[in-house]
């Protein structure tokens, strides 16, 4: 047979080493992509409409629609300006009180002095953190099968949102987010803790942990390619990673171009940055010490009572064996010989006894009496301490690591080694980088092209709806064009010439006629609003619609920071995912029922487990960066909303706040629609909602008569129709039904 062989072949069959990677030459034209020239502040343009200019962006879009014979919309009314703003600025909706207030308000200045109030209020952190927290993929597990969780992950998170509070200059923001460990070098870590929390943005992504898997050269691939790909996507707005196999197919980004990228993080390590205290050490002990001792015989006993079960269904899971495996299986595991160490290790599955296989078998005394033990085990475990403070944090080894070139990212096919040194086709072949503080002082710098930009660009895409570039994670070659790229030049250089301030930014673009547009759709010649000629409506983000839900029904919690709640879960998600271990075990809900109605950004995020009413409404799945979320539309959403344990329970909350607050049919009805969706019912809703009630009641009083359960809510005093309460529970369930809850305009 005729062997062929390829040249790499055949040098390697001759012991010779491969032929070293060399880099493509970056042609002018390449040079000269849009993205890849630094931005230069271009001239306001001149418009003929001036009266209705309110600040230089609004030129800019002005320009663009009267070169195409359009007008912009006129504008909102002020309901719908203070929902759409306080929504954007805080994610919560206005309270009947803020919206009072500012319709009161006849200042020429009124609107204004809503946004300074809005950009002041502790939410503005909590809903902007999201946002960037979609944009870096932060959840707090690792994902993969294993999905472990990451106990001081949420300090990071809490970081975002203190920075933002803080209006951090985002060039700093970046800074520390890269390399504040190199900053803090040589501090005392107590002192400077902020600089290592905000390095967990390079420990966001996934992480496969296996036996041995993060010591290996391919874990470690792994592990760098994440922290890459979080940096070109979240600051660059490049698909960077696409070129960690092979030159980028469209943009000037080579294989060596990707690694020398890398090797700014090659010597960086996971680090756990202790942050505590002796004497916080000390009585953390005590804490624990203490809580154990209570846990202890608790778990005994379950143990106990759960013991001649596990053996009764054991010894009938050995009795289904084939006669070899059961005598490997009940022979000493000291004197089994191979064949039945491997008999006996292959009938481990079979053999294994699951929590509910447990809970079947038991007499119902003893599941009174189990149960009655696992809620003092899970109320004894709520009350075991945090964990000592540390950072969850990266670090540089002391011995710097070699990168290498790998052809087709393949381990195993080096080709070179890569010192660190920017993308090419951003920089000049003069900078001689050496750490992660060099490459967030050049990501910083006001000449360069793209992180102003990108950033910007990112604040538009959620005040407006879609970005200026649509695609605010791909600034090259096959990203969407800027549809008005001077205003986008413009808007870099007023940020940066304003100290990278956010709050100043999203004062600008929230102050804009562009932004004080209506949303209403007249017939146009721009039917997908590309020149920004109206605003677009828009639906709630998962996150906000909870929040909404809250703010309504009362029950909204509002205390900043700290470790991430666990809610009560959906039976059907404890069935489909807690399958092998009894699902208390996996899953500790917060005890402390006060924390379950926080804001939805404290809500524990485990990759592997969702919360139903979450996912459903797009929130990302964190495996991905994620700019701007995507807004399905699909039954489920209805379904959860309608039926959902969680809508009602807060409609229950919300009735019994209404019947308690207020004497008459009619005042609690005006409430209903003030609370919820900021105005008051027409003449029309308020009759359609008393026929609504008074079928419902009748409907309920019939069942109650009956003697079948009806759900009323509690907390009533007993003079209190439960079918009335119920009916009032109905109606606010279908008001967060509504359109006019679930989108703003």
């Amino acid at each position: 047979m005729t062997q062929i062989f390829t040249f790499a072949a055949l040098v390697l069959l001759q012991g010779a080493e491969p032929p070293k990677y060399t880099d493509p030459e970056i042609t002018a034209a390449e040079r000269s992509h849009w993205s890849f020239v630094s931005p230069k502040r271009p001239d306001v343009p001149a418009v003929k409409n001036l009266k209705w200019v309110r600040n230089p962006i609004d030129a800019f879009i002005l320009a663009k629609l009267e070169a195409g014979n359009l007008s912009p919309s006129v504008e909102a009314d002020k309901r719908t300006l203070i929902r759409r703003l306080t929504f954007d600025l805080t994610g919560l909706p206005p309270t009947p009180t803020e919206i009072d207030d500012f319709l009161s308000d006849k200042s020429a200045i009124a609107y204004e002095r809503l946004v300074d109030h809005l950009l002041a209020s502790p939410a503005y952190g909590e809903r902007w953190a999201t946002h960037w927290l979609d944009v870096v993929r932060f959840a707090e597990s690792n994902g993969y099968e294993m999905d472990g969780e990451r106990p001081q992950a949420w300090r990071y998170r809490d970081w975002v949102i203190n920075a933002l509070n803080a209006d951090l200059p985002y060039d700093r923001f970046v800074r520390e987010q890269i390399a504040g460990d190199i900053l803090a070098t040589g501090k005392d870590p107590r002192k400077v803790p902020d600089l290592w929390h905000a390095t967990g943005m390079h420990r966001c992504g996934q992480v496969h942990v296996v036996s041995g898997n993060l010591d290996s050269e391919i874990g470690r691939q792994e592990v760098l390619t994440e922290m890459v790909t979080g940096v070109g996507s979240a600051v660059l707005g490049l698909t960077v990673a696409c070129a960690r196999c092979h030159d980028h197919k469209f943009d000037p980004i080579s294989l060596g171009d990707y690694y020398r990228f890398q090797a700014f993080f090659g010597s960086t390590f996971f680090r756990d940055v202790d942050l505590a205290t002796e004497d916080e050490k000390l009585d953390l002990q005590r804490k624990l010490l203490s809580v154990s001792i209570e846990l202890s015989p608790v778990k005994k006993e379950i143990a106990d009572l759960e013991a001649p079960y596990r053996a009764k269904l054991l010894d009938a899971k050995k009795a289904k064996l084939d006669p070899m495996t059961r005598e490997a299986v009940n022979t000493d595991p000291k004197k089994r010989t191979d064949v039945q160490k491997k008999l006996a290790n292959g009938a481990g599955v079979l053999l294994k006894i699951t929590w509910d296989e447990v809970l079947a078998s038991l007499s119902p005394e003893d599941t009174t009496k189990r149960n009655a033990l696992k809620a003092e085990q899970n109320r004894l475990e709520g009350l075991l301490p945090n964990l000592p403070p540390q950072a969850w944090a990266v670090a540089d080894d002391k011995s710097p690591a070699v990168t290498n070139i790998l052809k087709r990212g393949d381990v195993r096919r080096k080709s070179g080694v890569a010192q660190p040194a920017f993308l090419r086709v951003l920089s000049s072949a003069k900078e001689k980088p050496k750490n992660r503080l060099d490459l967030a002082n050049w990501l910083t710098q006001k000449d360069h092209p793209l992180t102003a930009r990108v950033m910007v660009n990112r604040m538009w895409a959620h005040h407006f709806g879609r970005g200026i570039v649509n695609t605010p994670n791909d600034f090259g070659t096959r990203g969407d064009l800027p549809t008005h790229p001077e205003l986008l030049d413009w808007l870099a250089s007023e940020f940066m010439s304003n100290g990278w301030s956010m709050k100043k930014m999203h004062r600008l673009m929230v102050t804009s006629a562009t932004y004080r547009q209506t949303s209403k759709v007249e017939k146009t010649a721009d039917p997908d609003n590309l020149l920004f000629g109206r605003m677009l409506r828009r639906r709630l983000e998962a996150e906000a619609l909870r929040d909404a839900i809250l703010t309504a029904s009362g029950s909204l919690t509002k205390q900043l920071g700290g470790p991430s709640v666990r809610v009560p879960l959906e039976p059907e998600i404890y069935d489909l995912i807690f399958t092998e271990d009894e699902p208390a075990g996996l899953w500790h809900v917060t005890p402390d029922v006060t924390q379950h109605t926080r804001r939805s950004i404290y809500l524990f995020l485990k990759r592997n487990v969702r919360i139903p009413m979450l996912e459903s409404f797009d929130q990302p799945d964190t495996l991905n960066s994620c700019a701007i979320r995507p807004q399905s539309t699909h039954s489920p959403q209805a379904l959860i909303l309608m039926n959902g344990p969680f809508t009602h329970e807060q409609g229950k909350r919300f009735a019994v706040d209404l019947l308690k607050s207020f004497p008459d049919q009619v005042g609690r009805i005006n409430a209903l629609f003030l609370r919820s969706i900021g105005r008051a019912p027409t003449a029309e809703e308020i009759a359609v909602c008393r026929e609504f009630l008074a079928k419902d009641t009748e409907e309920l009083r019939v069942r109650l008569k009956a003697n079948k359960p009806i759900g009323a809510p509690g907390n009533l005093p007993a003079f209190f129709d439960p079918a009335v309460a119920r009916a009032f529970t109905d109606l606010c369930v279908a008001i967060f039904n509504t359109n006019e809850f679930v989108y703003i305009k």
